[in-house]
């Protein structure tokens, strides 16, 4: 499951903070969906840069010819 769910939260709970008058929390829970946003992009990242990692060549192939021997 995606974490972007969190932003709709966050952005529901700033809504509903608008409309009653809560300034402040409203500010704040802006700042937790920025601040949100930000992880949520740098966890996607960190993943693309390990699944990059993992699909680099180790080093030179072994390479075998049919009967088993080494080429």
């Amino acid at each position: 499951m995606s974490d972007e769910w969190i932003i709709d939260v966050l952005t529901d709970l700033k809504a509903y903070a608008v409309k009653n008058g809560l300034n402040v929390t409203a500010d704040q829970l802006d700042d937790a969906r920025l601040i949100a946003m930000t992880e949520i992009a740098s966890a996607s990242r960190q993943e693309t840069e390990n699944a990059r990692e993992y699909e680099k060549p180790v080093g030179r192939p072994c390479l075998y010819v049919a009967g088993g021997e080494l080429a």
